[in-house]
């Protein structure tokens, strides 16, 4: 950050200069960067912005109109004032121009007879020197800071804020998220402003700087900030672009059911864990919560689809997910509980029905109510069903898969003795026979409607799952 710019009021405010404001002295705060004397009619041609004309009026027009737009044309080119010589040469001025200057806040000043525009020259120059060394000090320093730029780009952006007595902060323009933020305590007013800028690099990201009012970082120096920031993050973004492509990649995988080795330690399954869930967002959004699950580099996997995105994770990672979510106000729909991976395509279908169900302004909606394949959502739970429920029925020897085709037959035909017994080809007393011992193998009663209901939730995950009975 710079000293205070000279202004048309600290000109003034020199004695030795001699120089009284005849018009304009509401435009004094305005910046001075250099003073050029010109005599030429058409100065504006020759002097650019926060300049200051000087002359002795040799080119200043004579007519009260022609003095107007003089003033007028002086301001619209962006000069900071004009210094007018109280010299013969100088014509006389007339109401018109002090109104125009007035209305326009475009100060006009006059000098004493015995003041050199070189005096004002050399005050303009040597203020504008002043101001360049500091910059240039500040361009080294920012340059030597930048040595931090891939090794640790946070204590870099911190000594930057403490260097220019700002505050920086490095977000993502597509999820708004912070992905780098100085940690200084540089104090902060309530008058500060923000400014953002995007960086060079066209990665859809941009630098917020919060700084003090009229003290901003000059553009000089800003175009190097920029630069610098960029290039710490040219190291952040391809490990973020990887980590959004792999989570791609394995989502796939498991979805078809090739889960990698390491799937347990990628979404930190197992331990205490009680399995994991599939949430569904909507297509449009996916992208989104993609990078965004990739720039927190959450435990979780992501892929896109037609009709909606997924997000695959841990059941202990749900409040984590639900409020990062939140953060990005999209809206998410949640699956119950799985504890078998190769179950990830009924996850994700009951995750996108949640989905769909959920309120227009309902955030986060989770699965409520029971599923539809009750203690047979997955491999395992519908293993331990079936052997909780058939006991010894389980086993695939002869006699014990005899008397299972048996029972589950008499539940698909309803109960109906005689279906059931001409289905299996057998007589109807061997029929009675057989559910007989399978009450006494089992401890259930066929005429119990809990036991019944027992016995066709076995007989659902059963058929179901087949490769458990392999």
């Amino acid at each position: 950050m710079d000293d205070p710019p000279l202004t048309m009021a600290d000109l003034i405010s020199l004695k030795s200069l001699d120089i009284r404001v005849l018009a304009g002295s509401n435009g004094l705060g305005r910046e001075v960067l250099w003073a050029h004397s010109c005599e030429l009619s058409d100065p504006e041609r020759w002097l650019g912005p926060h300049e200051l004309l000087m002359t002795v009026g040799l080119g200043l027009p004579e007519t009260p109109e022609e003095q107007r737009a003089f003033i007028a044309n002086l301001d619209e080119t962006g000069l900071c004032g004009v210094v007018l010589g109280d010299h013969a040469p100088l014509p006389v001025l007339h109401p018109q121009l002090y109104e125009e200057a007035n209305k326009r806040s475009f100060p006009v000043l006059l000098t004493g007879s015995s003041t050199p525009f070189a005096a004002i020259g050399r005050t303009v120059a040597a203020a504008a020197a002043s101001a360049q060394t500091i910059q240039v000090l500040q361009l080294s320093k920012l340059y030597q800071l930048s040595a931090y730029a891939h090794t640790d780009p946070n204590r870099m952006l911190s000594d930057l804020e403490t260097l220019f007595s700002v505050r920086l902060r490095v977000f993502d323009v597509l999820t708004g998220l912070v992905m780098l933020e100085g940690a200084s305590s540089v104090p902060m007013p309530d008058s500060a402003r923000e400014r953002s800028y995007v960086l060079p690099g066209g990665s859809g990201v941009s630098l917020s700087i919060i700084e003090h009012a009229e003290e901003e970082i000059s553009s000089f120096l800003l175009i190097h900030l920029l630069q610098v920031v960029d290039v710490a993050l040219s190291r952040i973004l391809p490990s973020i672009r990887s980590r959004a492509e792999r989570s791609a990649q394995t989502f796939a995988a498991v979805l078809e059911g090739r889960p990698p080795a390491d799937i347990e330690q990628i979404l930190g399954l197992g331990g205490d864990s009680n399995g994991y869930q599939v949430v569904a967002v909507s297509a449009e959004d996916g992208d989104r919560v993609a990078r965004a699950a990739s720039i927190k580099n959450l435990p979780v996997l992501c892929a896109s689809g037609h009709s909606s995105s997924l997000i695959l994770m841990s059941v202990g990672m749900q409040v984590e997910v639900r409020q990062f979510l939140t953060e990005l106000d999209i809206q998410g729909g949640a699956s119950s509980s799985y504890v078998d991976l190769r179950d990830i395509k009924v996850a994700a279908d009951e995750a996108l029905k949640v989905f769909l169900s959920a309120g227009p302004h309902q955030l986060w909606k989770e699965f409520e109510g029971v599923s539809v394949s009750l203690l047979a959502r997955s491999h395992k739970e519908a293993s331990a069903v079936v052997e909780l429920v058939l006991g010894d029925l389980a086993k695939t020897d002869p006699r014990n898969s005899k008397l299972r085709e048996t029972l589950f037959s008499y539940l698909t035909n309803d109960r109906r003795a005689t279906e059931t017994a001409v289905s299996l080809g057998i007589h109807r007393q061997t029929l009675v026979y057989r559910m007989t011992k399978i009450s006494e193998i089992t401890g259930r009663d066929i005429g119990s409607s809990a036991d019944l209901a027992a016995f066709w939730l076995a007989f659902q995950a059963w058929t179901s799952y087949k490769s458990i009975a392999d």
